[in-house]
């Protein structure tokens, strides 16, 4: 039976705007229900979000189908409305499709170059990857095109135009009441901050350590970690050897002994850095999530895959897809990441000292500018730039945020800090280089404050490092530049409105950050947990309103149910590891 469209009803205008609005619409409402989920970020989406993300959605794909039709009609092509829809349809779905699956498929194969893979580069790895996302996205706009045609046909035989508006209307209603409230929509604030004790945020920075932290507050070099220490409690965290970061930051989180978490070293008995699916014991952001509460969790180490929380989570990998774009901005800005990074001393930093002898001098100064003190500036940049960003819009109850250039400057320029405790130390090299460990936390102090201003004057911060950091007098003869190495005694500092103002506090240990995290935030305490809640910080009054309570276990964790996986990025992690001396 034959029919016609009355386009001088809806016409095209009207068939481009309802094709937008309907893929802004299935959009919103995806990532609505399901959050956007990838191996190396999580994001829980609320209905404030969803909304935008509809509103931004339509506006794009009304753009470019516009675009589409207005290119179809300068080649003087005449197309019924059925061909105008599917084309329009047709390019709003393969790109739609492309960019979900670009996101998701970036995170799993990283983006170092050249790394190796099985038989397979990184470079390879794009290419089939690529290949695979245009064919997927090209495949399914023909199906959603073919299938919004023969539903669009359907509709406009079967029914009237006026029942053809309320049906849609009626879809559309039902789709973003789905997306509000269903289960992925998580809204920022509505964790157990509306009836938890507290909010707190656990900020980790690799290897602070007293002996460098002490002077430059002292001097009045970090104004942000003065005043904490001014408002709250501080003191040694003593930590746990032997004095591996992924082991140590892993009992930071779960309040765990390594033998329980099973996060032993940089790299598992295969030689396979460690990751997130070997880990056994609950986190804090797990147990926080679980409960009720929205949590944003920023770099923390060993975090790749991410957990399946509410609200905002980026592993521990996701800055080396932000590397080359971060540089190329800085480029563009008109201070070229090389610039920025002679701000930290008074050298010159050369970018062709490849051309030299790695055994020259003028290597080795360049090299450890280009790597360690390159990758812990971008490092704390991206993620400090995105734990800025989310926490406001998220409010959430628990953050952990981590940042790890500290730990990369002391390893490579300690003799530069302190070259009494050496021999033969160039004295030029000293008036170089001299600088970096203590120009580097001003600018960790930087960025702590732009973190707080964030956070908001309700957190509670608890301000830990998994170690301190001592002189390296036996050298590595093939890694002479390393001249920093791991002390037990690491840094913990604790201030908010839950915190006592208490000054110097001893005896904390790396074990009673978690427990004191959620008895603070009024979560039960696993009894499991090999440490103990740090009451002599916390306020009396704290504890007496919201008393410490415990639960007998909160289970293996979602680990254990996860199948351990490995990355095409391992190798290039076992080439940093490597360069800073923590494997062979």
């Amino acid at each position: 039976m034959s029919y016609s469209v009355d386009t001088r009803r809806f016409g095209t205008p009207g068939l481009v705007l309802g094709a937008a609005a309907a893929f802004a619409l299935v959009l919103g409402g995806a990532l609505g229900i399901v959050g956007l989920d990838t191996t190396g970020f999580r994001l829980s989406i609320g209905p404030f979000l969803a909304l935008q993300i509809v509103g931004a959605a339509f506006a794009l794909f009304a753009l470019l189908a516009c675009a589409v039709i207005g290119v179809a009609r300068l080649a003087r092509r005449r197309f019924a409305p059925d061909a105008d829809l599917r084309r329009v349809v047709h390019t709003l779905t393969a790109l739609s499709a492309w960019g979900l699956l670009t996101v998701t498929f970036l995170p799993l194969k990283g983006s170092e170059a050249f790394v190796q893979a099985g038989r397979l580069t990184t470079i390879q790895l794009n290419m089939i990857g690529l290949a695979a996302v245009l064919i997927a996205g090209y495949v399914l706009g023909l199906v959603a095109a073919w299938a919004a045609v023969r539903v669009r046909r359907l509709l406009t035989h079967r029914l009237t135009p006026p029942g053809l508006r309320t049906l849609a209307g009626a879809l559309a209603a039902a789709l973003l009441i789905v997306a509000l409230l269903g289960p992925g929509a998580r809204v920022p604030g509505a964790g157990v901050s509306r009836r938890s004790a507290a909010r707190v945020a656990v900020i980790g920075v690799d290897g602070c350590d007293w002996d460098m932290l002490g002077p430059l507050v002292e001097a009045g070099r970090l104004p942000t970690f003065e005043r904490l220490m001014e408002e709250g409690t501080y003191g040694p965290l003593l930590s746990l050897e032997p004095l591996v970061s992924p082991r140590i930051w892993t009992t930071i989180a779960t309040g765990r002994l390594p033998s329980a978490h099973g996060i032993e070293d940089f790299v598992d008995d295969s030689g396979t850095p460690v990751n997130a699916t070997m880990r056994r014991a609950p986190t804090i952001w797990e147990v926080v999530s679980a409960s009720g509460g929205v949590v944003n969790v920023i770099g923390w180490y060993v975090t790749w895959p991410v957990d399946d929380v509410r609200g905002v989570m980026i592993s521990d990998r996701m800055h080396t897809l932000a590397r080359a774009p971060l540089q190329a901005y800085h480029a563009l800005s008109g201070e070229p990441t090389d610039g920025r990074l002679e701000r930290f001393g008074r050298f010159s930093f050369d970018p062709g000292y490849g051309r030299y002898d790695e055994s020259d001098l003028r290597y080795q100064r360049n090299r450890i500018v280009d790597e360690p003190l390159r990758w812990g500036f971008l490092r704390d940049t991206i993620y400090g730039a995105a734990a800025e960003a989310s926490v406001p819009r998220y409010h959430p109850d628990f953050v952990a945020v981590y940042y790890r250039g500290v730990d990369f400057v002391q390893h490579f320029f300690w003799q530069y800090s302190q070259p009494d405790a050496f021999t033969g130390v160039d004295r030029e090299a000293v008036a170089a280089y001299g600088d970096v460990i203590p120009n580097y936390y001003e600018f960790q102090d930087a960025l702590l404050a732009r973190l707080l201003d964030s956070l908001g004057p309700d957190m509670n911060v608890i301000i830990v490092s998994d170690h301190g950091f001592q002189a390296r007098l036996d050298r590595d003869p093939s890694k002479p530049q390393l001249t920093g190495m791991h002390d037990l005694r690491g840094v913990y500092i604790a201030s908010g409105p839950a915190f006592r103002n208490g000054g110097l506090v001893e005896g904390p240990t790396i074990l009673d950050i978690a427990p004191t995290a959620l008895a603070v935030m009024g979560v039960p305490v696993s009894e499991e947990m090999e440490g103990r809640v740090l009451t002599e910080i916390v306020r009396q009054e704290h504890l007496a309103s919201h008393p410490v309570t415990t639960v007998p276990s909160y289970g293996p964790g979602v680990r254990d149910e996860r199948q351990q996986i490995e990355s095409s990025m391992d190798e290039s992690i076992r080439d940093q590891l490597r360069s800073l001396g923590y494997i062979e």
